[in-house]
C-alpha cells in the first residue's frame, strides 16, 4: 500500500467512525466530512484558475467536432460507462466530471440558487470560445467525451454550444437508482452544493446538497432524503427525454445499465459503433471483465440490494413510477 492510499484509508475510516456516532435515522456532516468538501471546493476552484490560465491566448473559435456527452440520473452508472469509453484511444476529457468547465459560468449561486438547469439563453457571449479552449487544453487532438450527470438538465445548452454533439442516455431500473442515491445522501456522498439555506428534511437539517440540483428543489426541502432522490431520478430522466425529443436521431445513443452488466461486450461494441468509433482492445478488455474493475459505490454491488431500503422505496413508487414507464 503506498502512502498516499494508507492515508486515504486511515482518512476514510475516520469519516466512517464519524458517521458511525450518529443517533439512528439522523443524517449529519460530521467535522472529518466538512474538511473533505472545504478542501475539495478549493481543489476545483484552483483547477478552474489553472485551466483558465492555461487555456489565456488560446484561439478557439469553433466548438469540437462531435463531442460526446453521457447523460443519466446520477448513480444511474454513469461512471462505469464513462470509464469503459475513455480507454478508448481516440477520446479525451476529463479525467472525472467535468465541472472544471462548467463551473466559471454556469453556478447555480450565479442564478440566485434556482436549479442546475440551463438552456441556450444562459450562455455568455464569451463563454463559448472560453470552453472551446478549455477543451483545446483537456482533450488535445482526441475526440472530446464529458460525464456530467447534471447534463441530463442540460441539452439545450450544450445543443447550442456543440451543434453536432452526440448524447448518450444511460437509463437504470429506478428503485435501485434511487436507492443508492438515499446511500448517498445518508453516507453523504456526492456533496455539490452548500446551499445558502438549511435544509429541513426528516433525516437531514444542514446545507450540504448532494449531486445535481433539480427544478423546484425548494419546494421539497422540507421532505426526506428518499422524496428528493425520488425528484433527482424524476427531473434528471424527465427533462434529458423532453429535450432529447428536439435533437435529430442519429445524434442520440441509448443504452440500459442493467443491459451493459448482462452483455458488456456487446453493449459497448453497439456504442461504439453508434460513436462512429472503430473497435478498440482496451475497451474490449475492460468489458469482458468488469468484475477486476470496480467502480466507486458506497457499498458492494448486489442484486435487488435495493430491497435493503424497500421500507424507504415503496412510499415513494408512485413518484418514478411514470417515468419509469417512459424509459
Amino acid at each position: 500500500m503506498t502512502m498516499k492510499s494508507h492515508a486515504k484509508d486511515i482518512w476514510d475510516r475516520t469519516k466512517r467512525r464519524a458517521i458511525s456516532r450518529r443517533p439512528p435515522g439522523v443524517v449529519d456532516d460530521p467535522l472529518p466530512q466538512r474538511i473533505e468538501v472545504f478542501v475539495r471546493r478549493r481543489l476545483l476552484h484552483f483547477n478552474r484558475l489553472w485551466l483558465q490560465a492555461r487555456s489565456a491566448g488560446t484561439h478557439a473559435g469553433t466548438a469540437p467536432e462531435r463531442p460526446i456527452f453521457i447523460l443519466g440520473c446520477p448513480r444511474s452508472g454513469t461512471t462505469l460507462l464513462f470509464r469503459l469509453l475513455r480507454r478508448h484511444e481516440l477520446l479525451g476529457g476529463p479525467l472525472g466530471e467535468g465541472h472544471i468547465l462548467w463551473n466559471t459560468y454556469q453556478h447555480p449561486r450565479l442564478k440566485g440558487w434556482t436549479s442546475d438547469r440551463l438552456t441556450a439563453d444562459d450562455i455568455h457571449p464569451d463563454e463559448p470560445g472560453r470552453i472551446y479552449a478549455g477543451i483545446a487544453k483537456i482533450a488535445g487532438s482526441a475526440r472530446f467525451m464529458d460525464k456530467t450527470p447534471r447534463s441530463s438538465l442540460r441539452v439545450p445548452y450544450l445543443n447550442e454550444l456543440f451543434p453536432d454533439a452526440v448524447f448518450v442516455l444511460l437509463k437504470r431500473n429506478g428503485p435501485a437508482t434511487v436507492s443508492s442515491l438515499i446511500e448517498g445522501w445518508t453516507l453523504r456522498h456526492g456533496i455539490s452544493y452548500r446551499l445558502p439555506e438549511p435544509l429541513d428534511l426528516a433525516e437531514y437539517k444542514g446545507r450540504f446538497w448532494c449531486y445535481l440540483l433539480p427544478p423546484g428543489w425548494r419546494e421539497w426541502s422540507h421532505s426526506s432524503i428518499p422524496e428528493v432522490a425520488a425528484l433527482q431520478y424524476v427531473s434528471s430522466y424527465e427533462t434529458a427525454l423532453a429535450d432529447l425529443a428536439h435533437i435529430p436521431k442519429e445524434r442520440i445513443l441509448e443504452l440500459r445499465f442493467e443491459d451493459l452488466l448482462a452483455r458488456p461486450e456487446m453493449e459497448i461494441a453497439r456504442i461504439l459503433e453508434g460513436l462512429g468509433l472503430p473497435p478498440s482492445k482496451a475497451v474490449t478488455a475492460m468489458a469482458s471483465d468488469l468484475g477486476a474493475h470496480p467502480v466507486q459505490t458506497t457499498s458492494p454491488p448486489r442484486p435487488d440490494k435495493w430491497r435493503d431500503r424497500e421500507d424507504q422505496i415503496r412510499p415513494i413508487m408512485p413518484l418514478i413510477a411514470p417515468t419509469m414507464a417512459k424509459l
